[in-house]
Formats: structure tokens, C-alpha cells, sequence
């Protein structure tokens, strides 16, 4: 845990709170607009729409990809896909220290559980329009892959249950996200106010050091004459002998 938080110390430290507010305003943006995300009555937000976008060919190419395996395997694997790619980029934004992008690492991930659940609890009444790039290329009709995997699993009754709860799981971690970049700001705003008193007190600390050094090359509590009777100059004693 030590070692976390050194390299969370390491990574906020000299960067400027307000730089990283932007961004993380439209992951805030991003992560409240995903509640508007329905597959069913096909609503998709316009910032979702390029990573879903991703998400579906890149759930199509993994069908294509695992054609080989088993057919629930198959089936699954689209889906999978879009969870593991989300999971990945989670992990290596954190391997990676790269503490902040990690935020809509998580809202990928979180777009990805919602879309997959979405699926998943759609299993029994089958109210999904299917797109398949599949079937396009074969010519045959799309099959909807949650309730073919849950069939063969004897768990077409669990299907809604099971989807929603990605779904919560996928809410939970981008609220994570949010949550966790927000400390971030905090932590920056925070070590900024610091930086600034200390350099504040090491300021005041020369100073202080230049005026002893003022002090220090004075012969006497009073000002030394530079005109006058009372000037005077190394080796010259006439003002000792008057006084004698």
C-alpha cells in the first residue's frame, strides 16, 4: 500500500489541478450520459458512439476469431471480448502509472459491462434488433448469442439476474473511476498549496539570511557617519588626541 501511494505522490507532484479539471468534467459528462444507454429502444448517447462503435466490430471480429472453439464458446466471445478489452486497459493504465487516463479506462470498461449485460438480460424476451457481421457474410439470420449460451447452461431463468448485475458491476467501476480521478485533483490542488507555502517560507528564510548578513558587517548598534567631525577613517587619530 506504501508503494501505492509513494507512486501516487510521485505522479501528482509539479502537475497543476486545473489542467486535468477539463477532462475530467466530460469523464463525469460521459459516465452520467451512459445511464441513457438503451440498447433495446436504441438509444445511444453521441459521445458513446465511437467506442461502442469499437466495441461492436470488435465484438464481431471475435466471433469470427473463435469460430474454431466450441459454439457456446463462440457465442460468448463476443461480449467477452468487449469485458477483457475494457479489463486490459484498466490494468495497464495502472501498470502503466498513468493514474488519471486510467479514469476513462474504467468508463470503457463500464460502457462494456453495460452493453454486455444489456445483452445478457435480453436472453428471454429477445427484444434486441440483431446485427450480426457473421451472419451479413453468410447470409443466414442472426442468433442471439446470450440465449443460445444460456440455453445450452440451463440458465435462461438466471439471464436477467446475471445481466443486470454486470451491468451494476460495470456502474460501480466507473463510478470508481470518477471517484478516484476526483481524489486525484484533490491530491494535485493539495501538494500545489504545499509547494506554495514552502517556497513561501524558504523565500522569507533568504531574506531573513540577508538581513543578518547586513547586520553582521556593521561595527555598531548606530549608523556609521560618512560626513562630518564624526567621520572617520582607518589610522586617523585626530579626534582621539582633541578629546585628550
Amino acid at each position: 500500500m506504501s508503494t501505492f501511494s509513494d507512486g501516487i505522490d510521485s505522479y501528482i507532484s509539479g502537475k497543476k489541478w486545473y489542467w486535468y479539471l477539463p477532462p475530467w468534467l466530460l469523464g463525469l459528462y460521459m459516465y452520467v450520459e451512459l445511464f441513457e444507454f438503451n440498447m433495446v429502444k436504441q438509444q445511444m448517447p453521441l459521445i458513446w458512439l465511437v467506442p461502442y462503435s469499437f466495441d461492436f466490430l470488435l465484438h464481431e471480429i471475435a466471433h469470427i476469431a473463435t469460430a474454431f472453439l466450441p459454439p457456446v464458446l463462440t457465442a460468448s466471445a463476443g461480449s467477452g471480448s468487449e469485458v477483457l478489452l475494457g479489463t486490459l486497459l484498466i490494468a495497464m493504465a495502472v501498470w502503466q502509472r498513468s493514474y488519471f487516463a486510467s479514469l476513462f479506462c474504467f468508463l470503457w470498461f463500464a460502457l462494456a459491462c453495460d452493453s454486455a449485460g444489456q445483452y445478457m438480460a435480453d436472453a428471454v424476451p429477445q427484444r434486441l434488433q440483431l446485427v450480426s457481421l457473421g451472419g451479413a457474410l453468410s447470409g443466414q439470420d442472426p442468433l442471439h448469442d446470450w440465449h443460445f449460451v444460456f440455453g445450452q447452461l440451463h440458465l435462461l431463468g438466471a439471464s436477467a439476474f446475471i445481466g443486470n448485475s454486470l451491468r451494476a458491476i460495470g456502474f460501480i467501476v466507473g463510478l470508481l473511476g470518477v471517484t478516484f480521478t476526483a481524489w486525484l485533483l484533490y491530491k494535485m490542488a493539495a501538494s500545489g498549496q504545499a509547494e506554495a507555502r514552502q517556497q513561501h517560507l524558504q523565500n522569507l528564510a533568504s531574506k531573513l539570511a540577508d538581513v543578518k548578513g547586513q547586520d553582521n558587517t556593521r561595527n555598531s548598534l548606530y549608523p556609521e557617519a560618512t560626513k562630518g567631525q564624526f567621520v572617520s577613517s582607518p589610522g586617523d587619530t585626530s579626534s582621539n588626541n582633541s578629546a585628550r
